[in-house]
């Protein structure tokens, strides 16, 4: 039975990532043929390029990209608004896929001496053996795929879908160019990739520039270095063996507190000052992007094309703050088992091996007094004095946050209120493994895909920029920042030690999901209402 799992795991996510949006898809189109929101402006601007036409709407802030790849597909699908619309519903099925490939790779590097082709050909197998990852990263990528904010504008023409596929794009070609030598065509490649990227969304600098910048730097250092220093030390011998070796100190998340953040910044710092012309090289197609994007900006005279003045980049740290309960929220089955961990100690201990087992009940340390205190002062001194509600916010109530800004200005105590539901339980702490034996621990390590600190800043860093930097909360921007987090997310060990061969969380985020979806799509098709300014007109409720 697993085998045959395995055999038909890709095939099945495929088939059905397919048949539901080509159902949602249609039943946007029938129910909303017409142009709504956005693609009020998308749409005519498309249908534009399609006829050779390149003047500009100044009302659209976005690059042109998905209306050059709109023109491209002419000659199949034609410029009317349902040909248009199709494109995300094939952008996300792509997506898919994408997710499986970069899951894929993930594993690699893992375990280097695996090969990517022997993952490939499960089911050509000696029926004794399997790769228990197989169904698990087919059923990540899936999940992927149905994350609400994404799979909601598969059916309309909106820039995110395709935004997320490019930038998913360069993360494949940077893992993939990280476990080979580097060439001038990867190279080359890096760059045209980013430019494909920055073609759809402007933030998209950080996540093609910023953070595999980041993350080359640091396998670099790590692979020249004799090794890592991954133990609690002091400061002081920490800064002297990174200065005399080269070695980075890159402690587990799950060990991590303040002081190791601070020993892995200043490791990387003198690590690096070692090594000027090796961090250059590594990272010359992500500066030449970076003087690209510069280059462009100037010339533009501001990031945003069209309409400057409502679009100014601004900070906007509490941005950092709302992606915690936006990541609980929707990974709730994820995360379900380090929330159940204080009720299940009183349980039996049956019950309690079988909630180790299936919801990875797992254990991670209590922070420490100086880490929660950190974070519960800056998170007050952030909402206090940088809390920003644009004005497009609460202009329009068609858009689910418009409601939960509306009950915070009414109430305006809640926002110090919310900041304790803000603190991060970080996702990467509560994946480890509670209460296994050494063998079996032993006995999946070599798939266990650990997460190390220097992952985690760098995906902190590079989400903080992209968003902080955006005056508007939009759960559409924080798209790309969940589905990095969610690519890393480890597997529960119990769905590839055992004979089950799937994960209960992944089953049950599956049908939270799907939940999600059938909900806000019952919403926008069904649940309208309409203007007094403008009788007669439906209006839809949207993310």
């Amino acid at each position: 039975m697993p085998l045959l799992l395995e055999a038909w795991a890709l095939p099945s996510a495929i088939v059905f990532i397919v048949y539901i949006t080509t159902i949602w898809y249609g039943e946007v189109l029938h129910e909303v043929p017409n142009p709504y929101l956005d693609e009020y402006f998308h749409v005519p601007q498309a249908q534009k390029y399609c006829k050779g036409d390149y003047s500009w709407d100044p009302k659209i802030t976005t690059p042109p990209g998905l209306y050059l790849v709109s023109k491209l597909s002419k000659p199949l699908l034609g410029c009317e608004t349902s040909s248009l619309r199709i494109l995300n519903a094939e952008a996300l099925c792509i997506i898919m896929i994408m997710s499986y490939g970069i899951l894929r790779l993930l594993r690699k590097r893992q375990n280097p001496g695996k090969s990517l082709q022997e993952d490939e050909n499960i089911a050509e197998r000696d029926s004794a053996v399997r790769d228990p990852t197989f169904v698990v990263d087919v059923h990540s990528a899936l999940n992927i795929a149905l994350f609400p904010p994404l799979f909601f504008f598969s059916a309309l023409y909106y820039t995110d879908v395709m935004s997320t596929l490019a930038v998913l794009f360069a993360y494949s070609a940077y893992l993939t160019s990280s476990m080979s030598k580097r060439t001038v065509v990867g190279m080359i490649s890096a760059v045209a990739l980013g430019v494909f990227a920055l073609l759809f969304r402007q933030t998209n600098i950080f996540w093609v520039a910023v953070f595999p910048a980041g993350l080359a730097v640091i396998d670099t250092l790590k692979k020249d270095a004799p090794a890592t220093i991954s133990t609690s030390s002091d400061l002081r011998s920490a800064v002297q063996t990174s200065w005399n070796d080269g070695a980075i100190y890159d402690s587990h998340v799950q060990d991590a507190g303040l002081h190791d953040v601070v020993m892995f910044l200043l490791s990387v710092v003198v690590a690096a000052i070692r090594k000027p012309l090796v961090v250059l090289k590594i990272t010359l197609p992500y500066i030449t992007l970076l003087f690209l994007f510069t280059g462009f900006v100037i010339w533009n005279g501001s990031v945003v094309l069209g309409d400057k003045s409502a679009h100014t980049a601004t900070i906007h740290l509490p941005q950092m703050l709302y992606i915690w309960p936006y990541i609980t929220f929707f990974s709730a089955p994820l995360l379900i088992g380090p929330l159940l961990r204080p009720a299940v100690t009183f349980l039996p201990r049956r019950l309690r091996i079988l909630c180790h087992e299936y919801l990875n009940i797992s254990y991670y340390g209590i922070p420490t007094t100086a880490t929660t205190a950190f974070f519960i002062a800056g998170s007050f001194l952030a909402v206090h004095f940088n809390t920003i509600i644009h004005p497009y916010t609460l202009a329009d109530n068609r858009h689910f946050v418009f409601y939960v800004f509306k009950v915070l200005r009414l109430y305006p105590t809640l926002k110090y209120l919310a900041v304790p539901v803000y603190y991060p339980v970080s996702p990467e702490k509560e994946q480890t493994p509670m209460e296994k034996s050494k063998a079996s621990l032993t006995k999946d390590n070599a798939d266990r895909p650990t997460c190390q600190i220097s992952f985690v800043i760098v995906w902190l860093v590079t989400t903080a920029l992209s968003l902080i930097t955006a005056p508007l909360v939009e759960p559409r921007y924080f798209i790309i920042p969940w589905i990095i987090w969610r690519l890393h997310v480890p597997c529960n060990q119990a769905a590839m030690s055992n004979s089950r061969g799937f994960d209960v969380r992944m089953v049950l985020e599956t049908v939270w999901l799907l939940a999600i979806n059938a909900a806000v799509s019952n919403t926008f098709l069904y649940r309208t209402f309409t203007w007094s300014s403008e009788p007669g007109n439906l209006q839809r409720f949207i993310w």
